[in-house]
């Protein structure tokens, strides 16, 4: 199978404005979108719980309203596995952080007698409430207070002495145990735990500092990289349009309002590589007619030259991947429906971005170094 394009040059260089403007404001639209609606980040990014079971005799929608009382719940069905279910919640413990510190309020208010020395709850992990006093108190009182504010505790109250200090640590319920009896009891089906992974929300908050750095540092690699393979000319057009695709996905990511995750961010390095492959293609054609006066007068007519030169190429190759990734996307089940998706995006913007963004990019830079140098 091949795409002529031997006998038919189509004048890619008369539309470089025109979709040069148009890559403006789909960047511009994209950044507008990002900013103003931000991401839906998923439990790698913002924090909460993860969690695989299986359950029979479970659909969707029953399993949502057993677990409304949680607070918002992401619920999505394995392809071909009708009782596996995977659960999201934003939250790793039973409590929220205003109700702890109304707890710890009023157990000030209670024993007046006694200095409290130090009062913790650690919400990235929300198993425990420490509270140390300087002398010993009565535990019916503070088991009292858990019980009038509703603490999710399991009722066992920790006690230990150091020193002068008197450490008392209120046990609470986990999410998981109570999400798992809450499906048996409600039910009636003995659902079972595959896996569970919970993301404290500061964890979450340096995994997206950490994956904002690993894009960053690519698109820097690869302007190094273009630099030396082909010459200074040639890397601002490549990292101009590896830039152009990852934010206009974004964009769309931020419009629909989908789950952003540590899947999304390796899809979006994988677009970044599939479109610097595409854009590399070009450029090597583009040097090997650098020289040749057959393939056109100027650097326009050499350039648009080589884009028709690889077109066949570049069609060839995204088609064949977009039927991967449209096989993926429609039948690869939930778990793998971001990454596709992400992809298939990636890659309909880095075909475009390759003849369109960086080749009229390189056109302007190798313009602006003539100027320079006369």
């Amino acid at each position: 199978m091949s795409i002529d394009t031997d006998n038919r040059k189509i004048n890619f260089a008369g539309k470089f404005k025109i979709f040069g403007i148009v890559s403006v404001v789909l960047v511009v639209l994209s950044l507008v979108l990002f900013f103003s609606m931000g991401l839906n980040y998923g439990v790698d990014f913002a924090g909460g719980t993860e969690m695989q079971i299986r359950a029979e005799g479970l659909k969707t929608d029953g399993l949502r309203a057993i677990l409304e009382p949680f607070g918002q719940v992401d619920i999505q069905n394995f392809e071909g596995k009708d009782d596996e279910f995977l659960l999201r919640f934003k939250n790793i413990s039973m409590v929220k952080d205003e109700d702890i510190n109304a707890f710890l309020a009023s157990v000030k208010g209670a024993f007046t007698d006694t200095e409290i020395i130090r009062e913790h709850f650690d919400s990235q992990v929300g198993d425990r409430i420490e509270v140390w006093f300087d002398k010993e108190v009565d535990q019916e009182k503070i088991k009292s207070l858990v019980s009038e504010y509703k603490v999710p505790a399991t009722g066992t109250i920790e006690y230990r002495q150091v020193g002068e200090r008197h450490i008392y640590r209120i046990m609470l319920q986990g999410l998981t145990n109570t999400i798992l009896s809450t499906i048996k009891e409600t039910s009636g089906s003995e659902p079972e735990l595959l896996r569970v992974e919970l993301v404290g929300p500061k964890v979450g908050e340096r995994l997206r500092y950490s994956a904002a750095q690993a894009v960053l540092y690519a698109l820097m690699a690869i302007l190094i990289y273009i630099a030396f393979r082909f010459n200074i000319h040639f890397a601002p057009g490549a990292v101009a349009a590896l830039t152009h695709d990852v934010f206009i996905t974004l964009g769309i990511w931020s419009l629909l309002g989908l789950q952003f995750d540590l899947t999304i961010v390796a899809a979006l390095l994988t677009i970044v590589g599939y479109s610097l492959n595409d854009t590399i293609v070009i450029y090597d054609r583009i040097r090997e007619n650098w020289n040749n006066h057959k393939k056109g007068s100027n650097v326009i007519e050499k350039i648009n030259t080589s884009i028709n030169e690889t077109l066949s190429r570049t069609l060839l190759t995204s088609i064949t991947t977009l039927f991967v990734l449209l096989a993926l996307l429609f039948f690869g089940g939930g778990t793998i429906g971001g990454f596709a998706l992400a992809m298939t995006i990636g890659v309909l913007v880095g075909t475009y971005s390759s003849i369109f963004v960086a080749a009229p990019v390189t056109i302007f830079v190798e313009k602006l170094m003539r100027r320079e140098t006369t």
